[in-house]
């Protein structure tokens, strides 16, 4: 917000330093133009690159284990959504989808419906909290919504399904993955959840683990949690469900 006005604000002096120059409209019009894009693009450019900073220090956090004071960085980056737009969507996003793999989901679902409405991978979290909560229409709903911001991954797809099972939509599911198939043709994952889906069997979906477990750690192995918590930061995962 604050990086527009400020842009604004130089290109109004050079289209009036145009103006009074050459006298005439198109002589203040050009500078203007060429004033606003530029400085906004350095404006934009340099929130960038403070919020680069502080998302590194987070993850510097989280790879040690301190999932508290990552998630405090995390949050004071919030303070710069007045200065450019789409930071606050990153970052509510980024939160809700750390919180909901820590299983805490009121504060997971606080965050994600803030997230920005083209992030597919932090929207597609919401639907699985959707879920989990027993709204199955929302979460179907939320899914397919995203088809053309996650259609280019399995994963999309196979969550896609793997709800539409679970809400007793076997057909909605099959055709779900055959959509799937199309644009993730040489996927081995979807065409055995396609198979097991036609068939009628359960479904299995370790092909698209380590992602999956980050939308049902609960799923996860317990062969797997170190590892796996080391790829993402270090943070704590719950043991899993027997």
């Amino acid at each position: 917000m604050y990086n527009l006005l400020i842009a604004l604000g130089i290109a109004t002096a050079f289209f009036a330093l145009g103006m009074v120059v050459a006298g005439t409209l198109i002589a203040g019009f050009v500078p203007g133009l060429l004033a606003l894009i530029i400085a906004y693009f350095m404006l934009a450019r340099r929130s960038g690159k403070a919020f680069q900073v502080i998302a590194e220090r987070a993850a510097a956090e989280f790879q040690q284990g301190r999932f508290e004071p990552g998630m405090k960085l995390m949050e004071s980056a919030l303070g710069m959504a007045r200065w450019q737009f789409g930071i606050a969507g990153q970052v509510h996003g980024q939160m809700g989808m750390l919180m909901y793999m820590q299983r805490k989901w009121a504060p997971a679902r606080k965050h994600l419906e803030k997230s920005w409405k083209r992030d597919w991978r932090s929207r597609s979290m919401l639907a699985a909290l959707d879920h989990r909560e027993g709204d199955k229409s929302a979460a179907l709903n939320r899914m397919s919504e995203l088809v053309s911001h996650g259609g280019k991954d399995p994963i999309f797809w196979a969550l896609y399904a793997y709800i539409a099972v679970e809400a007793k939509q076997r057909d909605v599911a099959l055709t779900v993955v055959n959509d799937g198939l199309k644009k993730c043709k040489d996927s081995p994952g979807l065409k055995e959840l396609q198979q097991s889906i036609a068939n009628k069997k359960k479904l299995k979906m370790k092909a698209f683990a380590p992602t999956w477990y980050q939308y049902f750690p609960e799923q996860m192995p317990r062969s797997m949690m170190t590892q796996y918590a080391q790829q993402q930061g270090g943070m704590r995962y719950p043991q899993p469900r027997r």
